[in-house]
């Protein structure tokens, strides 16, 4: 394969990803309207757990350590928003031999590929919804956007791929779990969440459809939440 490392050039975000990220915020935003008049406790806590980069295609490890802090409001008996601060490796592989026939008559595409090695500072706000499966466990789910500052970016890319992508970014962030309440004032808590359609790197034209690459990953998340108010 021979094919020039490095490449320069701008990218904006297609008009249907931005709307679609509105409507997340929208949907965020409403219930907090609705239900700022209710029941208002602040919680405060800390999560480690697992990362794994689902965008990896080329067999690089994909699996690494992740950790945040906490702040949650409850604005509801079941509604919260949840604000986190997170640490986070991520990346982006890729690769696709050259189609061109050589003939006169030549519909095929330019081989690619790109490597993209990162880590992000993330700020995911949810709103969470809670529901009782026990007196003392509380299954949860959640939906929201998630602001991201690269940290570190390095790019292996083939020459015909551009590199000049904004080191900020928000993607849509998702997830559920369960937490356990050892008291009414502090819950441990296991969940799992994605981070989708964020960190674009890289397009591709093939004879029909263009294909753009973003960063994705699934985190497992371990934590304890305490509310301090005596």
């Amino acid at each position: 394969m021979d094919i020039p490392l490095q490449a320069n050039s701008t990218f904006e975000y297609p008009l249907n990803l931005k709307f679609m990220k509105k409507v997340i915020l929208l949907s965020v935003l409403f219930p907090l309207i609705c239900l700022s008049q209710h029941k208002n406790e602040w919680f405060f806590g800390a999560e480690i757990g697992n990362n794994t980069i689902n965008s990896f295609q080329l067999g690089e490890p994909n699996k690494s350590f992740q950790g945040g802090i906490v702040a949650e409001y409850y604005i509801g008996e079941s509604w919260s928003l949840i604000g986190r601060i997170k640490y986070f490796k991520t990346g982006v592989s890729f690769y696709a031999q050259s189609t061109h026939s050589g003939s006169w008559f030549d519909l095929g595409s330019d081989g690619y590929f790109g490597v993209f090695n990162g880590s992000v500072i993330s700020i995911p706000v949810n709103i969470k919804n809670e529901f009782n499966i026990t007196s003392k466990i509380k299954g949860n789910v959640k939906l929201g956007l998630a602001y991201n500052r690269e940290i570190k970016s390095e790019y292996y890319f083939s020459s015909n791929l551009n590199t000049d992508n904004s080191k900020s970014f928000t993607s849509l962030n998702a997830g559920f779990g369960i937490n356990y309440y050892l008291t009414n004032k502090t819950a441990f808590y296991i969940d799992l969440e994605t981070y989708q359609l964020g960190g674009y790197k890289a397009s591709s034209n093939g004879l029909v459809f263009t294909k753009n690459y973003y960063t994705t990953n699934n985190l497992i998340n371990i934590g304890i939440k305490h509310n301090f108010k005596k």
